[in-house]
């Protein structure tokens, strides 16, 4: 159902529906409704199995200029059951509104190569999956997986005076990470472009450490090893 503004405006009061922003990266990048969630059809299997959104979660779409029906189709047939509608217009209608707006840094991995020994606030968040965290990242960065981003236990330690740069595996969920982020109310925020890719790329230029892996369970002695008997 396509919404004119006072329309959409209303469904956004509505703490329980979600704005999804279905552009590319680099148009959200370059600004997007506060609060919006940044899932493509490319992330949108990804944010469901991270439990980050359900299928039957109320939501309202940002569309792409182009090939936005396509979209909408995609996410109807991916069995997102509870689709309030669509913002007749898309994001143009909202700047052409003058309606605030937000937007996020992207930055190369060399720029985060550069500002980690001058900047005493700055925090790496690496969202990849532990056992990949484990078996290589960067030094000091502070592990969160993305499926934990729900919990806030997990996001304690996140707070505005750090100067958060999140590294995805290749860049493609930063997106997804930073405005779950802002959505809780964490904006100094940094992208890095490329991800994990791209910090190996140059990783002569950072420190990289490594986790010891726990051992398995076919790794431990038997029980009937460490008997007496």
């Amino acid at each position: 159902m396509s919404l004119n503004l006072a329309q959409f405006k209303k469904l956004q009061e509505d703490e329980s529906i979600f704005i999804i922003d279905s552009r590319p990266t680099e148009e959200w990048i370059d600004g997007h409704i506060p609060n919006s969630l940044h899932i493509t059809p490319a992330t949108a299997k990804y944010a469901v199995a991270m439990e980050l959104i359900d299928k039957e979660t109320p939501v309202v779409f940002i569309l792409p200029d182009t090939m936005g029906e396509s979209v909408l189709a995609y996410f109807e047939k991916a069995g997102f059951t509870n689709i309030k509608g669509y913002l007749q217009g898309g994001y143009k209608t909202w700047q052409e509104a003058a309606q605030k707006i937000d937007l996020i840094i992207e930055v190369e991995v060399d720029e985060l190569a550069m500002d980690i020994p001058f900047d005493e606030f700055l925090m790496i968040l690496d969202v990849r999956e532990e056992a990949a965290y484990n078996r290589g990242h960067i030094k000091n960065s502070i592990s969160i997986p993305l499926f934990e981003f729900t919990d806030p236990g997990s996001m304690s330690e996140l707070d505005e005076h750090f100067n958060i740069y999140i590294v995805s595996e290749n860049g493609e969920s930063n997106t997804i990470a930073a405005s779950i982020l802002k959505k809780q109310g964490i904006h100094n925020i940094r992208i890095v472009q490329g991800g994990w890719l791209a910090v190996e790329t140059l990783k002569e230029k950072f420190t990289i450490t490594k986790n010891k892996e726990k051992p398995s369970d076919d790794s431990l002695p038997s029980l009937d090893l460490l008997s007496d008997n």
